[in-house]
């Protein structure tokens, strides 16, 4: 045991230690595999958190638009905000706290007018996340001409020139008004569908009238049955509703697209998109959970404390984001499981190729070139890791997703190179004085 470990944790170092490694078996090289792993892994999210502060204290434009929005000393142009767990209630021009949109620069000129700055948007929408969004539905043709037709239109087609058509939703940026008439057909039309359906438009006008639901909660299930049976799924554009949402109006017709330079706030989170002085553009979604409740700016501080606020604010709901980050990047790192087995085997295989080009025969086949590839795995993800998170301090942070796998593969065919130029070496040494010794 205590070879193995030594084998284990010093091959990276020792060439004589590595070779070892083609006596060896290949559970090894699966540990080793889950350490670098969980090193990569570590290495993108590290990457993508620790050097927020550093990247938002290099943005001073940005910093300006924040203060300017949340910490303006003047009353009648700073936007309100209060935390309350969790969540964020707004107001402005000193008016009332409401679940409204209060400020949307992009598409309002009078707001742009008031509150844009240093060429950034600024949207500040408190409507509740479930908010339903009015949508448009259409079909595009997929032969390449672009052909729009509507999805009334869609549906007279016969299912074979369907299949020529691919569905399309476009969010019109306005909520959804449920009229009482509006809900009225959504529930004629499903009860005409089925028996099923009609069991469960009735059942839920019951639970209206005992009191189970609200009239709003009822005007929603009747709107979602509808929806749900007239359109196709609609994963492609909401990931946790059956219905289009109003929130993701913003990433669909802005973030999506590449939107650049942007404030957006909501009840439950913020996005943001800025460029630092040396050029990185910082994308980020920022959370209110586990946030100190009260007032953002209080009455009597001075200018430069109500910045130190919202610097403090926006820091704070960006570190909130870690779980959510971490899961991604544990995902990613998941799915790419394949490709960095394959990242090994190259590298064995690359390294295998030079030592036979040059004549080398003490490595005795490819499969004991991959055991001593594999001893050095481990250690290549630590050192990806570490370089990922140093690198994420000067680089966009849209390539953190790839930077860590990409260092881990370098790392790995580097020190691969290394072992057989060395082994390349030892092995004339070898012959060398095998011949001496023949004279």
């Amino acid at each position: 045991m205590k070879k193995w470990f030594k084998y284990f944790s010093l091959g990276f170092f020792s060439h004589s230690i590595s070779k070892e490694g083609a006596r060896r078996g290949y559970a090894s090289i699966i540990l080793s595999l889950i350490l670098a792993l969980v090193f990569i892994w570590a290495g993108a999210v590290g990457g993508y958190m620790l050097p927020f502060g550093v990247h938002y204290s290099n943005s001073p434009e940005f910093m300006e638009v924040a203060h300017t929005l949340l910490a303006n000393t003047d009353i009648n142009k700073r936007i309100d905000v209060v935390i309350e767990n969790g969540g964020l209630r707004v107001k402005k021009h000193n008016g009332e706290y409401t679940e409204d949109l209060l400020v949307n620069t992009i598409e309002n000129d009078t707001d742009k007018q008031n509150y844009s700055l240093n060429g950034f948007n600024i949207v500040v929408d408190s409507r509740p996340a479930s908010t339903l969004a009015e949508v448009e539905a259409y079909c595009v043709s997929n032969d390449g001409k672009g052909t729009v037709i509507s999805y009334a239109e869609y549906l007279t087609l016969s299912d074979v020139a369907r299949l020529n058509f691919d569905f399309k939703l476009k969010y019109t940026g306005k909520a959804l008004e449920l009229s009482d008439e509006l809900v009225e057909e959504y529930r004629t039309y499903v009860d005409g569908l089925s028996d099923e359906n009609k069991n469960l438009t009735k059942k839920t006008a019951g639970d209206l009238s005992t009191g189970k639901i609200t009239k709003a909660e009822y005007n929603r299930a009747i709107y979602e049955l509808y929806f749900t049976n007239y359109y196709p799924k609609i994963t492609e554009y909401e990931s946790t509703s059956k219905v289009p949402l109003l929130r993701n109006y913003y990433y669909h017709q802005y973030i999506s697209k590449g939107f650049n330079d942007y404030l957006f706030i909501f009840d439950d989170y913020m996005a943001g998109s800025f460029e630092t002085k040396g050029g990185i553009q910082i994308s980020f979604y920022g959370f209110y959970n586990n946030l100190k409740n009260g007032a953002l700016v209080t009455e009597g501080i001075s200018q430069k404390e109500a910045n130190a606020s919202v610097d403090q604010f926006i820091k704070n709901s960006f570190k909130a984001n870690w779980i959510l980050n971490a899961y991604a990047c544990l995902t990613n790192t998941v799915t790419l499981v394949p490709f960095i087995a394959l990242m090994i085997m190259v590298a064995a295989l690359l390294t295998y190729s030079v030592l036979k080009l040059r004549g080398v025969e003490s490595i005795s086949s490819l499969g004991a070139m991959l055991k001593i590839v594999g001893s050095f795995v481990w250690f290549s993800g630590l050192v990806a890791a570490v370089l990922s998170v140093i690198c994420s301090f000067f680089v966009n942070h849209s390539i953190m997703n790839v930077l860590p796998q990409v260092l881990f593969f370098l790392v790995l065919v580097i020190r691969s190179i290394i072992f057989a130029i060395n082994e390349n070496k030892l092995y004339l040494k070898q012959l060398e004085q095998a011949k001496q010794t023949e004279d």
